[in-house]
Protein backbone atom coordinates (compact mmCIF):
# COMPACT_ATOMS: atom_id res chain seq x y z
CA UNK A 1 0.00 0.00 0.00
CA UNK A 2 3.28 2.04 0.95
CA UNK A 3 4.23 1.80 -2.81
CA UNK A 4 1.05 3.05 -4.33
CA UNK A 5 -0.48 5.98 -2.03
CA UNK A 6 3.51 7.61 -2.24
CA UNK A 7 4.79 5.56 -5.04
CA UNK A 8 4.34 5.25 -8.55
CA UNK A 9 4.40 1.60 -9.33
CA UNK A 10 0.97 0.73 -11.03
CA UNK A 11 -1.36 -2.32 -11.88
CA UNK A 12 -3.68 -3.03 -14.04
CA UNK A 13 -7.80 -3.01 -12.61
CA UNK A 14 -8.10 -6.94 -14.20
CA UNK A 15 -5.50 -8.25 -12.32
CA UNK A 16 -6.11 -6.66 -8.92
CA UNK A 17 -9.98 -8.65 -9.53
CA UNK A 18 -8.02 -11.78 -10.04
CA UNK A 19 -5.65 -11.55 -7.36
CA UNK A 20 -8.61 -11.08 -4.85
CA UNK A 21 -7.31 -7.07 -4.40
CA UNK A 22 -10.73 -5.47 -4.97
CA UNK A 23 -12.48 -7.22 -2.39
CA UNK A 24 -9.49 -6.40 0.04
CA UNK A 25 -9.83 -3.08 -0.53
CA UNK A 26 -13.47 -2.96 -0.88
CA UNK A 27 -13.32 -4.44 2.91
CA UNK A 28 -10.98 -2.00 3.91
CA UNK A 29 -13.61 1.12 2.61
CA UNK A 30 -16.13 -0.11 4.44
CA UNK A 31 -13.74 -0.75 7.53
CA UNK A 32 -12.72 2.76 7.05
CA UNK A 33 -16.17 4.00 6.51
CA UNK A 34 -17.63 1.82 9.81
CA UNK A 35 -14.50 3.42 11.95
CA UNK A 36 -15.48 6.95 10.70
CA UNK A 37 -18.96 6.69 11.36
CA UNK A 38 -17.82 4.99 14.77
CA UNK A 39 -16.02 8.25 15.91
CA UNK A 40 -18.85 10.68 14.71
CA UNK A 41 -20.92 9.04 17.02
CA UNK A 42 -18.18 9.40 19.84
CA UNK A 43 -18.34 13.11 18.91
CA UNK A 44 -21.93 13.56 18.89
CA UNK A 45 -22.26 11.26 22.18
CA UNK A 46 -19.54 13.39 24.04
CA UNK A 47 -21.84 16.30 22.65
CA UNK A 48 -25.02 15.65 23.78
CA UNK A 49 -26.71 14.95 20.25
CA UNK A 50 -27.50 11.14 21.50
CA UNK A 51 -27.49 9.49 24.33
CA UNK A 52 -25.56 6.73 25.13
CA UNK A 53 -28.54 3.97 26.61
CA UNK A 54 -30.46 3.97 23.17
CA UNK A 55 -28.79 1.46 20.85
CA UNK A 56 -31.63 1.59 18.09
CA UNK A 57 -30.51 5.41 18.03
CA UNK A 58 -26.98 4.15 18.16
CA UNK A 59 -27.36 1.93 15.23
CA UNK A 60 -29.38 4.29 13.29
CA UNK A 61 -26.88 6.71 13.43
CA UNK A 62 -24.12 4.55 12.46
CA UNK A 63 -26.14 3.33 9.94
CA UNK A 64 -26.71 6.56 7.98
CA UNK A 65 -23.15 8.21 8.96
CA UNK A 66 -22.19 5.05 7.10
CA UNK A 67 -24.37 5.64 4.15
CA UNK A 68 -23.09 9.43 4.15
CA UNK A 69 -19.99 8.31 3.75
CA UNK A 70 -20.08 5.52 1.33
CA UNK A 71 -22.05 7.64 -0.84
CA UNK A 72 -19.29 10.58 -0.87
CA UNK A 73 -16.36 8.05 -1.53
CA UNK A 74 -18.05 6.35 -3.86
CA UNK A 75 -19.02 10.25 -5.72
CA UNK A 76 -15.42 10.82 -5.72
CA UNK A 77 -14.10 7.79 -6.88
CA UNK A 78 -16.51 8.07 -9.61
CA UNK A 79 -15.62 11.54 -10.62
CA UNK A 80 -12.20 10.77 -10.42
CA UNK A 81 -12.51 7.77 -12.92
CA UNK A 82 -15.04 10.33 -15.24
CA UNK A 83 -12.41 12.76 -15.38
CA UNK A 84 -9.25 10.95 -15.77
CA UNK A 85 -10.86 8.86 -18.50
CA UNK A 86 -11.75 12.10 -20.48
CA UNK A 87 -8.57 14.18 -19.44
CA UNK A 88 -5.62 11.63 -18.79
CA UNK A 89 -4.34 8.45 -20.22
CA UNK A 90 -4.94 4.87 -18.81
CA UNK A 91 -1.40 4.69 -17.03
CA UNK A 92 -2.20 8.26 -14.92
CA UNK A 93 -5.57 7.08 -13.86
CA UNK A 94 -4.99 3.85 -12.66
CA UNK A 95 -1.88 5.62 -10.83
CA UNK A 96 -4.12 8.12 -9.59
CA UNK A 97 -7.10 5.26 -8.17
CA UNK A 98 -4.31 3.32 -6.34
CA UNK A 99 -3.23 6.11 -4.93
CA UNK A 100 -6.85 7.37 -4.00
CA UNK A 101 -7.90 3.58 -2.72
CA UNK A 102 -4.51 2.88 -0.84
CA UNK A 103 -4.88 6.30 1.27
CA UNK A 104 -8.45 4.96 2.15
CA UNK A 105 -7.31 1.14 2.79
CA UNK A 106 -4.44 2.75 5.33
CA UNK A 107 -6.86 5.11 7.08
CA UNK A 108 -9.11 1.94 7.78
CA UNK A 109 -6.00 0.28 9.68
CA UNK A 110 -4.83 3.86 11.18
CA UNK A 111 -8.38 4.44 12.52
CA UNK A 112 -8.78 1.11 14.30
CA UNK A 113 -7.18 1.96 17.58
CA UNK A 114 -7.96 5.95 18.37
CA UNK A 115 -12.16 4.72 17.03
CA UNK A 116 -11.50 1.88 19.63
CA UNK A 117 -10.37 4.55 22.29
CA UNK A 118 -12.93 6.67 21.45
CA UNK A 119 -15.41 4.41 22.07
CA UNK A 120 -14.34 2.80 25.45
CA UNK A 121 -13.18 6.04 27.07
CA UNK A 122 -15.29 8.97 26.63
CA UNK A 123 -13.54 11.32 28.64
CA UNK A 124 -10.73 11.67 25.91
CA UNK A 125 -13.32 11.94 22.87
CA UNK A 126 -12.96 15.62 22.00
CA UNK A 127 -8.77 15.20 22.10
CA UNK A 128 -9.26 12.05 20.31
CA UNK A 129 -11.76 13.61 17.79
CA UNK A 130 -9.43 16.59 17.26
CA UNK A 131 -5.98 13.79 16.34
CA UNK A 132 -8.41 12.50 13.61
CA UNK A 133 -9.29 15.31 12.38
CA UNK A 134 -5.61 15.72 11.89
CA UNK A 135 -4.79 12.60 10.02
CA UNK A 136 -7.60 13.40 7.69
CA UNK A 137 -6.00 17.13 7.27
CA UNK A 138 -2.22 15.05 6.70
CA UNK A 139 -4.13 12.65 4.68
CA UNK A 140 -6.09 15.06 2.22
CA UNK A 141 -2.32 17.12 1.94
CA UNK A 142 -0.95 13.79 0.64
CA UNK A 143 -3.93 13.27 -1.78
CA UNK A 144 -4.14 16.53 -3.14
CA UNK A 145 0.46 16.54 -3.87
CA UNK A 146 -0.17 13.19 -5.48
CA UNK A 147 -3.02 15.03 -7.70
CA UNK A 148 -0.85 17.86 -8.33
CA UNK A 149 2.12 15.62 -9.22
CA UNK A 150 0.10 12.92 -11.59
CA UNK A 151 -2.01 15.49 -13.19
CA UNK A 152 -0.94 19.22 -13.05
CA UNK A 153 2.53 19.25 -13.15
CA UNK A 154 3.41 21.48 -16.12
CA UNK A 155 3.82 25.34 -15.79
CA UNK A 156 -0.01 26.42 -17.10
CA UNK A 157 -1.19 23.62 -14.52
CA UNK A 158 -1.20 25.66 -11.29
CA UNK A 159 -4.71 27.51 -12.53
CA UNK A 160 -6.42 23.95 -13.28
CA UNK A 161 -5.15 22.55 -9.93
CA UNK A 162 -6.68 25.44 -8.51
CA UNK A 163 -9.89 24.96 -10.15
CA UNK A 164 -9.74 21.36 -9.59
CA UNK A 165 -9.50 22.20 -5.71
CA UNK A 166 -12.75 23.81 -5.86
CA UNK A 167 -14.72 22.07 -8.08
CA UNK A 168 -13.84 18.51 -7.07
CA UNK A 169 -12.41 18.75 -3.44
CA UNK A 170 -13.96 21.88 -1.59
CA UNK A 171 -17.42 21.83 -2.88
CA UNK A 172 -17.82 17.63 -2.27
CA UNK A 173 -16.50 18.15 1.63
CA UNK A 174 -18.94 21.27 1.80
CA UNK A 175 -21.60 19.61 0.72
CA UNK A 176 -20.73 16.67 3.18
CA UNK A 177 -20.68 18.76 5.57
CA UNK A 178 -23.75 20.23 5.36
CA UNK A 179 -25.64 16.63 5.11
CA UNK A 180 -23.61 15.91 8.39
CA UNK A 181 -25.36 19.90 10.04
CA UNK A 182 -28.60 18.83 8.65
CA UNK A 183 -28.78 14.64 10.21
CA UNK A 184 -26.78 16.16 13.84
CA UNK A 185 -30.31 18.56 13.50
CA UNK A 186 -32.47 16.03 13.00
CA UNK A 187 -30.87 13.57 15.54
CA UNK A 188 -30.62 16.25 17.90
CA UNK A 189 -33.92 17.72 17.64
Amino acid sequence: MKGKLFGNRSQTVSSEIFTGQFLNILLFCIQTVLLVSIILYCKAVSEGILQMELSSEMFAFLGLTSLLLGLFIAYKYLTYSFISYIFFDKETKQRWNDTFSSAICVSGVILFFPALILFYAEQIAAYGVYLVLLYFIFIQIVLLYRQFVLFFNKKGGLIYFILYLCTQEIIPLFLLYKGFVYFFNIAKG
